[in-house]
């Protein structure tokens, strides 16, 4: 019972004071006292900045995505509408493709 609720408390340190933010991303340290980052924390995507990733191709707006540290997904590639989630992320831009070209980008 002891050693759980003293393992809780350690986990909930190092979730609550483990957590750094760079450049709109969250850092979370490890036990083994390395940070993974954690896409997507702290991020909030604006309209006008998915739109930025019209006229990419795929990799390119890809890696733009990952570096700004947003989530990505594509909800539509050549015609073929893929199933998504219905939740509502500020922190990932769905994409639509058409010959490796992004030409929609929406926010959610």
């Amino acid at each position: 019972m002891i050693k759980r609720l003293v393992s809780m408390l350690v986990l909930g340190t190092v979730v609550s004071i483990g957590c750094a933010s760079a450049n709109d991303r969250s850092a979370v340290v490890t036990n083994d006292g390395s940070a993974v980052e954690i896409p997507g924390v702290n991020v909030v995507i604006t309209a006008e900045q998915a739109a930025t990733l019209i006229g990419k191709t795929e990799i390119d707006a890809e890696a733009y995505t990952r570096d700004r540290g947003w989530v990505w997904r594509v909800g539509r590639r050549d015609g073929e509408q893929f199933a998504l989630t219905m939740d509502y992320s500020e922190s990932r831009v769905t994409v639509s493709i058409d010959k490796t070209i992004v030409t929609e980008a929406v926010v959610g």
